[in-house]
């Protein structure tokens, strides 16, 4: 028996029991969607052929990597998606095993951030009445709009080169064919579909004041990934639900006379460098230095440069290194909170 689980000690997968493998990805593709697509088949025909079972363990990400030649990120990526997608667990100490499929799923079928992605851009295409040969939105603007990584835009938008949609010409992603339709699917992403699971249980269970759950219970509640709760705690953390504190606080219930609570000290830097930019500021501009910040709002540049980051991850500032370097302005912040905005793309906001 393997100790925590209850279940029987299984053998682990060889990298020869997985053949054929990936070796050779094209220019555009993705290969974190190439792997997955590749490994969540294999998983589910030697199951089927009986020739793995539930709790086998798959290689290392180490060794997986090594032998297809990916760094050991893209692996963990991979293994990330297939344990939201519910065909793995991952445990400390002991690794990836497969899971028994006879076990029904915590959540409905869910949504990754790479179909959401796909299935917006799409729309955008067909709702915007776009024709080939017509340069799509920038990936940074649907980024902003969805909530989505930029990484994640990127991956879905070489999802639509690979599948014929669109095409690449100096770095602007031109549409190649319209014959699409879009999914009907509910356009919540997996995190978003457990921080609605987790609000829930939170008011059935749980009252004000009281300490939530470590991510590790909450991980084996929801049947996901502790990153995927890390990240649900978040939003529900913005939304006023939540208050996190580092060490042995833990996450704390707010009850809806708390939900006015007074920001994190950063969140108020971040506040007023956001308004600075929208008063004083242009696209292309080159900010104040995180010391010139730290002394105009008399805080630490820690503070400051949390702040900036936040800001950063939105879209909003970019960094550059060097003699000339600094952070410059990308986009200039709304002044209310009013749902994000599609961009034209113009030779101001092409891909990378």
């Amino acid at each position: 028996m393997i100790m925590g689980l209850g279940i029987r000690k299984n053998r682990k997968i060889t990298l020869s029991d997985m053949e054929p493998h990936v070796h050779s990805f094209l220019p555009h593709e993705n290969k974190v969607n190439k792997i997955y697509n590749w490994l969540s088949s294999w998983i589910k025909l030697s199951l089927e052929c009986g020739k793995i079972s539930p709790y086998d363990l798959l290689p290392t990400k180490a060794d997986l990597a090594c032998h297809i030649s990916v760094s050991q990120g893209t692996v963990q990526s991979v293994y990330r998606l297939l344990e939201d997608a519910g065909f793995v667990e991952s445990k400390q100490r002991l690794g990836t095993y497969i899971k028994d499929p006879r076990l029904k799923k915590s959540l409905d079928k869910l949504t990754s951030k790479r179909e959401l992605a796909i299935e917006v851009i799409k729309k955008h295409i067909l709702e915007n009445g776009y024709q080939i040969g017509d340069r799509i939105t920038s990936a940074r603007s649907i980024a902003r709009k969805t909530g989505l990584p930029n990484s994640t835009v990127r991956f879905a938008i070489t999802s639509l080169m690979t599948s014929g949609i669109l095409y690449k010409k100096q770095n602007i992603f031109i549409l190649k064919s319209i014959d699409f339709s879009c999914q009907n699917i509910e356009l919540k992403t997996l995190v978003e579909k457990v921080a609605d699971s987790m609000q829930q249980y939170i008011k059935e269970e749980l009252e004000p004041g009281e300490k939530l759950p470590s991510s590790v219970v909450l991980k084996e509640k929801f049947n996901v990934s502790l990153k995927t709760i890390h990240d649900a705690i978040k939003i529900l953390s913005k939304e006023g639900l939540l208050y996190s504190r580092r060490g042995q606080y833990g996450t704390i219930v707010l009850g809806d006379h708390n939900r006015t609570k007074e920001d994190y000290y950063y969140e108020k830097i971040e506040k007023n460098i956001r308004q600075y930019i929208i008063e004083t500021c242009q696209i292309g501009d080159k900010l104040p230095s995180i010391k010139e910040f730290a002394q105009m709002y008399k805080t630490s540049e820690k503070t400051v440069k949390k702040s900036l980051n936040n800001l950063s991850e939105e879209g909003y500032l970019t960094f550059t290194r060097g003699r000339y370097g600094g952070t410059f302005v990308m986009d200039i912040p709304q002044p209310t909170a009013e749902a994000y905005k599609w961009l034209a793309l113009n030779s101001d906001y092409k891909l990378d």
